[in-house]
């Protein structure tokens, strides 16, 4: 039968980041976490969404493109990322907004390297790594959130 089993996984990243990293602000602030994904020093703008549309769909957003995006859901990745080359009927990629990650980084709180869901493929550590995006966790997002939304 085409019934698929679900099971708790681990990317290639099966330890919790223990990699430090900081996010420097233009306003001096420094913002000490954790670093997943792939491990390189951007520059950018940095966003935040409080949308509850999933992570998959928020990276992929060109509306994103260039920008290091702040995720304030409480825990990222906890689904895994599904197959990047299922295409719809219209050729277009079925779970993604775009055939690629337009943020140039990504900020959560609390990154969950175990993923478990029927549909996924991958860590979300893992595609970063694959994309060459930088991920930073153990931040308090709903801080940096607030002082995005005030100072800009």
């Amino acid at each position: 039968s085409g019934a698929r089993l679900m099971a708790t996984q681990s990317g290639d990243d099966t330890q919790r980041p223990s990699a430090l990293a900081k996010i420097h602000l233009e306003d001096g602030s420094t913002f000490t976490g954790r670093s997943f994904g792939h491990h390189e020093s951007v520059e950018g703008e940095v966003v935040f969404t409080t949308g509850m549309v999933g992570y998959t769909e928020s990276l992929t957003d060109p509306s994103y493109q260039g920008q290091i995006l702040t995720m304030t859901q409480p825990m990222v990745g906890n689904y895994g990322v599904p197959d990047r080359n299922v295409m719809d009927e219209y050729g277009l990629p079925k779970y993604f907004e775009s055939n690629k990650i337009h943020a140039t980084g990504l900020i959560v709180q609390d990154y969950s390297h175990h993923y478990s869901h029927w549909n996924a493929a991958s860590s979300l550590g893992d595609w970063l790594k694959e994309e060459g995006i930088p991920g930073l966790c153990d931040i308090d997002t709903r801080m940096l959130t607030k002082k995005i939304r005030e100072k800009g």
